[in-house]
Order: structure tokens, then sequence, then C-alpha cells
């Protein structure tokens, strides 16, 4: 979980001028003093973390939104899994603990069931260390996890 923790802050480090503005609105001394989350914290969120889609979503807890964008930490684990795609914004991910095997490109296989996940994509393992950007309209599943994966997501907005 220290590596969360290191990732987490790595991670923030672009947001740390549009939190700076956020936070200086009506101080007379000094700045805002940034956000921490720490170890316990994330992994305390994580484990009370459901989603309405149940394990297909998995667990997570958001670090920051700030400028239209957002971070957090997502734990997913083996069983289905939704395929996924966002038009209007690239996503990275840090992963910090665990692995799997991650499917980008591609289609989805079946309009109606995310679960059945991509087919014609790239399948990569992937592992604690690897950073995954995908831009807008990439297709993206995790058609295996090994036990679960836990990683640093960075969503920001494209430019219209």
């Amino acid at each position: 979980m220290r590596k969360i923790f290191l990732a987490v802050l790595v991670v923030l480090a672009p947001c740390a001028a549009v939190l700076a503005q956020q936070g200086s609105a009506g101080q007379e001394k000094g700045r805002a003093p940034g956000i921490v989350k720490t170890e316990s914290q994330i992994k305390s969120e994580l484990d009370r973390s459901t989603s309405k889609l149940g394990i297909v979503a998995g667990q997570v807890t958001s670090i920051v939104e700030a400028g239209g964008g957002l971070i957090v930490v997502r734990r997913r684990q083996d069983g289905p899994n939704n395929a996924s795609v966002h038009d209007d914004l690239t996503e990275i991910y840090n992963v910090v603990s665990g692995s799997g095997t991650f499917v980008t490109g591609g289609a989805f296989a079946s309009p109606t069931d995310r679960t059945a996940g991509i087919t014609g994509g790239v399948a990569r393992h992937i592992e604690a260390g690897d950073f995954v950007v995908l831009p807008p309209g990439t297709p993206h599943w995790f058609s295996k996890i090994d036990g679960s994966i836990t990683y640093v997501e960075t969503r920001f907005p494209i430019g219209k």
C-alpha cells in the first residue's frame, strides 16, 4: 500500500496548480495545504466501497477532483469486468499492486453485455509499476485479473 500512497502523490503533481488556485481564493496568508490521503484511509475506503454494478465495476475511492479531472484509486477483483470506452476523456492508470490481462482497442463483443468484453483488441499482461494511457475513444477491458489489481486512475477531459 505504500506504493499506492507514493503513486497518488506522483499523480497529484499535475493538479497542484489547479488545487492552489482553488484553495487560494480569499486566503490572506499562505497557500492551500494540499491533499493528503493516508494509506490506511485509502485501504479502508476501498474495503467499504460498493458499486451499483457489483464486481464488474470494482471498488473505488476518490483522491481529488479538480479542473474537470479526477484521480481515484481503483481495485478490481477476478471475475466478470465491464468493457468501457470514454469518448470525452483520457485515462491514465498506474498499477500499484496485482496484475492481469488488459485488452485495448478493438470493439465491444456485445452491444448489450459489457462483460462480454472486446474483440479484435490487443491483450497485454500488466502489473505493478506499469502505466497505461487510454486516449479518448479507446475501448478497454480486463479480460483476466490475477486475484486483484489496484491502480491509480487519472481522468482528464479533452479540450473542447
